[in-house]
């Protein structure tokens, strides 16, 4: 089921697995990019998501209020998630997966499921699906 579709940014659920994906295609305004994060959170507590794919590979290097604003207030919101794994292919930017490796890894609050990284998408759906049949 696609639940949101942009220039910017894919987000489907695959209902047979238990499974959302999210996909961002390209760089986005900082209203654009705070409003589709916050409309994935609301996805996942709608539908009870416990599985989440976060494809960051073409999302650049997010500005500084939005990195700041990613670490701090959505952070704080991500954390409450019912997710049980969440698995992010590593942007093609490395100052995007600098980013992201503070977000995963900063222990103030941890996150309460486990994370992994990954570089493709076969082999972070594999993972979650794996966990998912056990």
């Amino acid at each position: 089921m696609v639940c949101f579709h942009t220039e910017y940014l894919h987000v489907e659920y695959y209902t047979a697995t238990g499974v959302l994906v999210s996909q961002w295609f390209d760089k986005c305004s900082s209203k654009q990019y705070r409003d589709a994060m916050l409309f994935i959170v609301d996805i996942i507590q709608e539908h009870t998501i416990n599985y989440v794919i976060s494809d960051r590979r073409l999302l650049p290097q997010l500005s500084p209020e939005d990195n700041d604003w990613t670490q701090h207030h959505f952070r704080d919101i991500f954390c409450k998630m019912p997710l049980r794994r969440f698995a992010i292919i590593n942007s093609f930017n490395d100052q995007a997966v600098e980013q992201t490796r503070q977000f995963l890894y900063n222990p103030s609050p941890p996150l309460p499921f486990e994370t992994h990284l990954f570089e493709d998408l076969t082999s972070a759906y594999d993972w979650l699906v794996e966990a998912k049949a056990a």
